[in-house]
């Protein structure tokens, strides 16, 4: 039970940190945030040791761990922005697109009195009226006010990690019980009838 309870809390940790790198938004975070995220992805391998065998708790903890990891690069800077943002009126000056390899747009804008350029797919022409919440100290770039309203990926996360939680419990209670093996058991050889005495 310590070996689940254990990274249990490692995951939380290293699911903050992949969310504060890919929160800085610059290259280089990226290139940081690859690390925990493969760390996340690969934690549910773990229950497979702790459960001396089992399978099951496994997979229903990458299963979480799918919808996790997405929500790692939002609800932390989320978090943050909330508690210590400061609440900005701007408006969009400049915006420059980086194509995606779908095809897709992703729009870096240049706002007034803002530092730092926020980034996102909707399109939004410069003199747009934008309601953002920056980040008093710098280090995270503006995030939409509207979007820190909304709670989608902090129920999401928070489902997610439970799941994975229970499935972590679940893999040390098994643990404790002999691993059954579902071999079929070899025949006894058939005993030689002796020759009747005349």
């Amino acid at each position: 039970m310590v070996r689940a309870v254990a990274l249990i809390a490692a995951t939380a940790v290293v699911w903050l940190v992949a969310g504060a790198a890919g929160a800085l938004g610059s290259w280089w975070w990226w290139v940081v945030a690859a690390v925990p995220t493969a760390a996340l992805l690969a934690a549910p391998f773990l229950l497979y040791w702790i459960s001396k065998g089992r399978t099951g708790p496994t997979w229903v903890a990458f299963a979480a761990m799918l919808v996790l990891v997405p929500t790692a690069y939002a609800v932390p800077g989320d978090w943050y922005l909330r508690l210590a943002g400061d609440p900005v009126t701007t408006v969009v000056m400049s915006a420059r697109c980086s194509e995606n390899r779908d095809g897709r747009c992703l729009y870096n804008y240049t706002l007034a009195d803002v530092e730092g350029e926020y980034r996102d797919t909707a399109e939004y022409p410069p003199g747009t009226s934008l309601q953002v919440v920056t980040d008093p100290r710098g280090v995270f770039g503006p995030r939409l006010a509207a979007d820190l309203d909304g709670r989608v990926f902090d129920i999401a996360a928070a489902v997610a990690f439970a799941l994975f939680a229970a499935a972590a419990i679940a893999a040390a209670l098994l643990g404790r019980t002999p691993h059954q093996s579902w071999s079929v058991p070899a025949s006894r050889p058939r005993m030689k009838k002796r020759p009747r005495r005349t």
